[in-house]
């Protein structure tokens, strides 16, 4: 049995490394101001000055290039790609799972993309639910009131909440979209929604979402959905946003994850 759990260890160890140089990696190739189309210096030169093996430089590079941060060149070297400006949900959703904290412009602009996301799901939404699609959002609201009264998170409930709505739009891309933002999103969620003041309102708020769909009320959609922003993002702007490092330190997703949201 040892032996066997040895592997899996070996990897997991390996791949929080490579996380955390990437951690560093990030904030260098920004410090460097680096365009893209610049050559990162070589394997060797990264392993000396982040006093990593070549093999953590290797795995680092690896999940920078399945972000489209990098990309390799045959015989020439490690290049920065035009995306790493622009980048994409995965990229996003990725780092996310890496434990990599978003800089405020991200933050702000992923807040953004899913309210402007979300409003128009709502009204589409208004017309096209089925009776099928409001069962669904009922079952998540009472998954969201359980746990609630058993002082658990709702953080995923809200999210598959969210994502009803999105169902009930009948279109396969804004739900594809909107299931990129709430993994990217996922491990914040579960500390933000362990505050009780912030569940009681998310439940009030979605209870009026989910009537206003129920009733095909366009005009209350929007307005309950846009109400329901402006709250959200208070708390997002708070809590997505990374602490300023230490030390020259950078924090991660996971060490924020152990103090829980900043309250408001």
């Amino acid at each position: 049995m040892k032996a066997s759990n040895a592997p899996a260890a070996r990897v997991t160890a390996e791949q929080n490394e490579a996380a955390s140089l990437i951690a560093r990696l990030l904030p260098f190739i920004r410090e460097r101001r680096m365009e893209s189309g610049d050559r990162l210096p070589s394997e060797r030169l990264l392993a000396e000055r982040f006093g990593a093996t070549r093999a953590i430089v290797r795995e680092a590079l690896a999940l920078l290039e399945a972000m489209r941060v990098v990309e390799r060149r045959p015989r020439s070297g490690v290049y920065l790609t035009a995306e790493s400006r622009v980048g994409s949900l995965d990229a996003i959703v990725m780092r996310a799972n890496l434990g990599l904290t978003l800089d405020e412009s991200e933050a702000n602009s992923l807040n953004e993309f899913r309210s402007i996301l979300e409003a128009q799901a709502v009204e589409l939404a208004c017309v096209r639910r089925t009776p099928e699609d409001i069962a669904r959002m009922d079952e998540c609201m009472e998954r969201c009131r359980a746990q609630f009264k058993r002082n658990e998170s709702i953080g995923q409930a809200s999210a598959d909440f969210h994502l009803a709505i999105m169902a009930a739009t009948h279109n396969q891309f804004l739900l594809r979209a909107a299931h990129s933002f709430y993994l990217a999103t996922r491990d914040w969620r579960e500390v933000l929604f362990t505050d009780r003041k912030v569940c009681v309102s998310s439940i009030r708020e979605h209870q009026a979402i989910r009537d206003a769909i129920a009733q095909g009320n366009i005009t209350r959609g929007r307005s309950v959905i846009k109400a329901h922003f402006i709250v959200a993002d208070g708390y997002w702007r708070d809590f997505l946003v990374p602490a300023a490092p230490k030390a020259g330190k950078v924090e991660s997703v996971k060490h924020r994850r152990r103090r829980g949201p900043t309250s408001r």
